[in-house]
């Protein structure tokens, strides 16, 4: 499986294990799910503004809001893994940032490779 390594705005490393494909699917469809098919489309393309526009728009706040923090907490940043203090510590923009990377790790070729870029016939 491919790792993915970058860099946050900070400057912190980032480091995300890319999960199984049962996993990616099941994640997949909880997050188009919550936060819309288009956004996760734009996110996974490593669209900050889109992930903030996800969480807002979203009608369940509570598992919208899981599912980003589960999200996040999969990526190890300068070498730590992410529990709930730290990304407490981290707030909002961090957390969306991580989350950003995660979505782009793990479905931009996923997106990439398909027509999921153009929009669907009504």
């Amino acid at each position: 499986m491919e790792e993915y390594h970058k860099e946050l705005e900070n400057g912190d490393a980032i480091f995300i294990p890319k999960w199984s494909c049962k996993l990616a699917f099941q994640n997949l469809t909880q997050a188009c799910k919550y936060l819309g098919q288009d956004n996760v489309v734009n996110i996974s393309a490593f669209n900050v503004p889109a992930a903030m526009l996800a969480v807002m728009g979203s009608e369940d706040a509570k598992t919208s809001t899981d599912l980003i923090l589960n999200f996040a907490s999969q990526a190890r940043v300068a070498g730590n893994k992410l529990d709930a203090d730290k990304l407490e510590e981290i707030g909002m923009t961090g957390v969306i940032e991580i989350f950003t990377h995660v979505m782009h790790c793990q479905y931009n070729d996923f997106f990439v490779s398909g027509l999921a870029k153009v929009n669907s016939p009504q």
